[in-house]
């Protein structure tokens, strides 16, 4: 059992990311995250995975999902399920914290890669888009041709 806030936690972009469940704990099987997105948090841009499903839950506040074509904010208790090779991203685009879940199936080194992405993130200089792209694909991780953009106010 993991109490609130106990497990291994990194922070990505400003977003504290804790490992629930690594591939360690379940013979690479899946793993879970949870993502305390601060307000206004970026996410995830658009992106895709080859091998992955992704499964998101919103455990508290509200997310921006986008799942091929469609794009909501979506409040607690919803839940996205992603097939391997469908666009996706997500964010918080409110003023508000809010809480999201994120399990993969396989685990596919998803805690090596939130930990590299953190560390890559505060690095200095500023990572290039290249180096960002590189790390993300070693992790079957590839970006679609847009981004993630919170709604206007």
């Amino acid at each position: 059992m993991i109490d609130p806030g106990a497990g291994p936690t990194t922070v990505v972009g400003g977003t504290p990311v804790s490992f629930l469940v690594t591939g360690d704990d379940t013979a690479g099987r899946f793993g879970l995250t949870e993502h305390r997105l601060p307000p206004r948090a970026p996410g995830a841009p658009l992106h895709f995975h080859n091998e992955l499903t992704e499964m998101f839950y919103v455990a508290s506040g509200d997310v921006l999902l986008t799942l091929g074509g469609e794009r909501r904010v979506a409040g607690p208790g919803t839940f996205m399920m992603v097939p391997p090779g469908t666009t996706h991203a997500f964010g918080n685009p409110g003023a508000d914290p809010a809480t999201l879940l994120v399990m993969f199936t396989p685990d596919g080194g998803r805690e090596k890669y939130f930990r590299e992405l953190g560390e890559l993130l505060d690095s200095s200089p500023e990572p290039t888009p290249q180096m960002m792209e590189e790390l993300a694909r070693r992790f079957d991780q590839f970006p679609a041709t847009e981004g993630l953009v919170a709604p206007e106010k």
